[in-house]
């Protein structure tokens, strides 16, 4: 078992590394449209790092979780395999397309949003469990522009 403090921790973790993959992106990437869309989902990381932040500082730790604390790493893996959660570095070479590229950032959005739908059963304020709600419809929403986009520079390229 893990704290919610870790919980909230690894996601603004999670959140923090989206904002600053995207903002890497941007400086990698030429096509105007993309940088925008980018630009827009960085800040979108940003704004969900900054929840999870206040998720965190308002939960008090109780005394016995803090022993609890240090098994959190495994926990975490063993709960979730082989996903990266977001927190892998993207070597922007190692794609042989931009499409390449955004499939795999569909795939960070798409695990952020398993690991978001795991701790929903940890939160227990309403209020908190309509804000993650909120959260993963974003995350949705940015696999479906990823999508979008992916496929429009697909059909220019052929």
């Amino acid at each position: 078992m893990f704290t919610k403090n870790d919980i909230f921790e690894i996601a603004v973790k999670m959140e923090k590394n989206g904002e600053n993959i995207y903002n890497a992106a941007v400086q990698e990437i030429d096509h105007r449209d993309l940088k925008s869309m980018l630009r827009w989902m960085a800040n979108e990381e940003a704004s969900h790092a900054r929840w999870f932040m206040d998720q965190k500082k308002a939960v008090r730790m109780k005394p016995d979780e803090a022993r609890l604390k240090e098994m959190v790493p495994q926990v975490l893996q063993d709960m979730m395999g082989d996903k990266t959660l977001g927190l892998d570095e993207v070597d922007f070479e190692s794609f042989a397309s931009v499409p390449e590229l955004l499939e795999a950032f569909i795939g960070f959005e798409e695990e952020t949003i398993q690991f978001y739908e795991l701790i929903d059963m940890f939160i227990d304020s309403e209020n908190a469990r309509a804000g993650l709600h909120h959260i993963i419809h974003e995350e949705h929403t940015h696999i479906e522009k990823l999508k979008t986009m992916a496929a429009g520079l697909r059909e220019k390229a052929l």
